[in-house]
């Protein structure tokens, strides 16, 4: 059944409409830097909110709006403070209940009145607030709350405290306390009951700043305290609004193998048993260089296995900085010879593959995201972050916290990390939305792959379904969507091909968007290989889709090369230094990599041929 372009209709126009909650972050008058930074992580989230001042609370007026149902309260601890001598403690908090359903408390300070909000909350007489010491320190994420806590739950992550970084000293702990995040020294985040309303109290002085730039993947570890209480309150308070993503899906990347039955420490037959054992997907990064080169029983392996193996473009050459050029007819010459060996590799084995960029030493330049986009590329997936050889970093912690860092060419690239980043960051990936993707080189399966396998066994441990699959497969399975306060379904792309399942017995009518810097190369917008209508204006491509039920819409948008394209460096200088390189990278691989002496030999020689 074809799937149509819906404009305006009755299913879901004059549906009833959901009651959606808001957010009020408190002031007293002037916003904070750190009221600033929880107001930037909740249009992070996609959650609506406005400042609101003390007396604005205090008369009810802001809280009788028929529009809304209940409001969740934010606000510093100082500000909080003012709340409550303004209020007056001996108020009747129940009243406040019929409109709040929850209240989160920030920024707390070693100051008399944030102590004596503490004290007051808590019902501890003695209760404090104190600064961590600065040695490395445990953070206990409670395991009896993973609806709240998700992926995080249970989890015990070392940190080494910042200057900001306090804990609540408690020690009269009554059935309305509950710990959420604690250490031996003190409580870090903690649910308390007061009035009959639930308060949310977080002993960091400091609030994250999103819009920090950032030129490494994000470490939870170094910004635990500022980052995760807010997080795992605003992804939990607002989960009938924030932007959300559908299912976890995940992939083990493996760079650089050609497709032989041994590539150093890699055995294909050997991964395809520890995949089916401990439940997980490999997708090869695979050099375009060396189409020509492989075996015809790890091809049929592939073949016959693709629901664990799959197959990516890791460069073209794989030579130093090739997708670092800023020449974008230089980078549409290499992405045009990258995919021409993609299709010679699929004519002569059959052989699927994703078209899905892996970066060679994860190099790329601002511009090769829009190349790869108007070649027809996916996707890409890296490792670093930011463009290499740019003096400022553009990225920032907002960018590396979307599924996909989407502002070079409105192009994603998809972050991965290696397991040295620990269970922590992968588990706070997961609770931000992103999808999990591992990479690795052959060395991982040394020891039959022993410190791997532990590692995706505690993955799957998460408190969260893992959906593992190829590289492809995540990519078009990954977007947030959200309810509007008027009842349409959103959903935000990322990737130029998405599929998107509507599980109902009733037919779903969704509003695509996605980031768009390119609408003059926009060629069109197939669902279900069908045309369908679209328009593009402020900056975003939109359309609507309905879904029947039980059916999957996949969704293509089309563009068009409108690039100019240099000569590709086909000299037989290029092509002899080219070769060299892939074979001392192999022969370095599968017979030195595990001598420190001779393992320098082959680096020694590629440094003479650059």
């Amino acid at each position: 059944m074809p799937l149509t372009q819906q404009s305006s209709t009755s299913t879901y126009r004059t549906a009833v409409m959901p009651t959606i909650s808001r957010a009020l972050v408190l002031s007293n008058g002037d916003l904070s830097s750190n009221d600033r930074n929880v107001g930037s992580l909740l249009d992070f989230f996609g959650v609506s909110w406005e400042a609101a001042t003390i007396s604005q609370i205090a008369s009810g007026g802001l809280l009788e709006r028929p529009d809304c149902g209940k409001y969740r309260l934010l606000g510093s601890a100082p500000v909080m403070a003012e709340a409550f001598q303004s209020f007056g403690e001996s108020r009747d908090w129940r009243q406040l209940a019929e409109k709040v359903s929850s209240v989160y408390i920030y920024g707390f300070q070693e100051t008399d009145s944030c102590e004596r909000l503490l004290k007051l909350l808590t019902r501890d007489k003695s209760a404090t607030i104190r600064r961590l010491d600065s040695f490395p320190t445990v953070m206990s994420v409670t395991g009896k709350s993973p609806g709240m806590c998700g992926p995080m739950s249970g989890l015990r992550v070392t940190v080494t405290p910042s200057e900001a970084d306090q804990v609540f000293d408690l020690h009269d702990e009554g059935e309305a306390f509950h710990r959420i995040i604690s250490t031996d020294a003190g409580d870090v985040f903690v649910k308390v009951t007061f009035g009959g309303l639930p308060f949310y109290l977080s002993a960091c002085r400091d609030t994250i700043d999103v819009n920090t730039p950032s030129r490494k993947p994000f470490d939870v570890k170094e910004l635990f305290c500022s980052a995760v209480p807010t997080t795992i309150y605003l992804k939990w308070a607002f989960d009938d609004i924030c932007w959300k993503s559908v299912g976890t899906r995940a992939c083990l990347i493996v760079d650089d193998p050609p497709l032989k039955p041994r590539y150093g420490c890699l055995r294909f037959r050997r991964a395809l048993e520890l995949m089916d054992e401990h439940n997980f997907t490999m997708s090869l990064a695979f050099i375009p260089w060396n189409w020509q080169r492989t075996d015809s029983e790890v091809v049929d392996l592939f073949k016959n296995r693709a629901d664990r193996f799959s197959i990516s473009i890791h460069g073209c050459d794989h030579t130093a900085s090739e997708f670092a050029a800023k020449s974008p007819a230089e980078l549409n010459a290499r992405t045009k010879v990258a995919s021409q060996r993609m299709k010679c590799l699929d004519q002569r084995t059959s052989l699927a593959y994703d078209r899905i960029m892996v970066f060679p030493q994860g190099e790329f330049s601002t511009e090769a995201g829009r190349v790869l986009k108007l070649n027809g590329f996916v996707a890409a997936a890296n490792t670093e972050v930011t463009p290499s050889k740019q003096s400022g970093s553009c990225t920032t912690i907002a960018d590396l916290w979307d599924v996909a860092i989407n502002k070079y060419g409105t192009f994603p690239i998809f972050t991965r990390r290696y397991l040295t980043h620990g269970i922590e960051n992968f588990a706070f990936d997961i609770l931000l939305g992103k999808p999990c993707l591992m990479v690795a080189h052959h060395q991982a399966f040394k020891d039959d792959g022993r410190d791997l396998i532990e590692f995706i066994d505690r993955l799957n441990c998460l408190p969260c379904k893992l959906i593992w699959g190829s590289l492809g497969d995540v990519v078009s399975h990954s977007y947030r969507t959200r309810c509007e306060p008027d009842g349409r379904s959103i959903i935000q792309m990322y990737g130029n091909h998405l599929l998107v399942e509507n599980p109902a017995a009733e037919p779903r009518t969704i509003e695509f968007i996605k980031e768009e810097s390119d609408p003059d190369c926009l060629g069109a917008v197939k669902v279900n290989q069908e045309t369908t209508d679209w328009s593009c204006e402020t900056g975003f491509l939109r359309f609507h889709v309905t879904i029947p039920p039980k059916q999957t819409a996949e969704v293509r948008v089309v563009y068009v090369d409108k690039l100019g394209m240099s000569a590709y460096p086909d000299n037989i200088k290029y092509k002899v230094k080219t070769g060299l390189r892939r074979y001392l990278s192999e022969v370095r691989d599968n017979y030195v990599s595990e001598s420190s002496f001779l393992n320098n030999v082959p680096r020694l020689m590629r440094q003479l041929l650059k």
